[in-house]
């Protein structure tokens, strides 16, 4: 395990950490980029990272998208969220290819991070993605969803513009910055999400996505739900993408949005996942 920087194209440093194998034998597979869900750091998927890359990945790199580590401030209020995927993922790709510049590319896209890729631009860097408890974020395709309209429009959005950020304890992860907290409180009191947001023309690079992808869901995911899943898939129209949903029995234990990266998992999940990630 290496702690690195990922430079962006527009001046930004974001901390990485790059995983090998820890037998000293680098893995024959590909090397895999893992991207965040919205206000998780990095170390969340420290455990899932080692074990793809003790597993036959050659490497796997994890990223914390610009303005996570350090929320606060007037200048984060400009911060968006759409920064993360036009030139976070892009840049942590490249990092990526120029530490292992033999090896293809593979990613995988956890909530926000599958979202990602779309507008990202970045797709044919990857020999095929993954997105894992990925769905369209409109509040009515969510379980609960009178909750988070109060958690994000009535009690988040107020508490955000006050401080230039909403606190974790204000229950949606990690310490956001207001100006993406702001936007992507807009999209999910969208029903087209950000697909139909008249500032974000980057949409349109979905249409360019044709690698092959799998979309995984999880039955007692409240985000990610069946709805939400398959709004994700229609936007990625042509791509090779296939739908793999787990019923609670079939992983053994509750998943929910991020038990998956636990490491109780190994045993069950896992090598599921890293299968197609490594060898598909």
């Amino acid at each position: 395990m290496e702690h690195i920087t990922v430079p962006t194209e527009d001046g930004q440093d974001l901390p990485a950490t790059l995983f090998e194998s820890n037998s000293g034998t680098r893995g024959e597979g590909p090397a895999i980029l893992i991207s965040s869900a919205t206000a998780v750091p990095r170390k969340i998927y420290r455990h899932f990272a080692q074990y793809l890359a003790d597993n036959g990945a050659r490497a796997v790199l994890t990223y914390d998208y610009r303005g996570m580590t350090r929320p606060h401030g007037a200048r984060r209020r400009q911060l968006r969220m759409s920064d993360w995927a036009i030139h976070d993922l892009p840049a942590a790709a490249k990092t990526l290819s120029r530490h292992c510049p033999d090896h293809p590319i593979a990613g995988l896209g956890h909530s926000f991070g599958g979202q990602a890729l779309g507008l990202s631009g970045a797709a044919d860097r990857f020999v095929r993605y993954m997105t894992l408890a990925a769905g369209s974020g409109y509040l009515p395709l969510i379980n609960d969803t009178a909750k988070l309209r109060l958690s994000m429009n009535v009690f988040g959005y107020p508490l955000a513009w006050a401080l230039g950020y909403l606190p974790g304890w204000a229950g949606m992860g990690e310490d956001i910055p207001f100006g993406a907290f702001d936007q992507w409180r807009r999209w999910c009191n969208s029903p087209d999400y950000f697909m139909s947001d008249p500032s974000l023309p980057e949409t349109g690079r979905f249409a360019s996505v044709t690698i092959p992808m799998v979309a995984v869901g999880f039955e007692d995911d409240p985000w990610a739900t069946r709805a939400a899943i398959e709004a994700l898939v229609s936007w990625y129209e042509y791509a090779d993408i296939k739908i793999r949903w787990f019923t609670q029995k079939e992983a053994g234990r509750p998943v929910g949005h991020f038990g998956f990266f636990r490491p109780e998992q190994s045993e069950v999940l896992w090598p599921q996942i890293a299968d197609w990630l490594i060898r598909a």
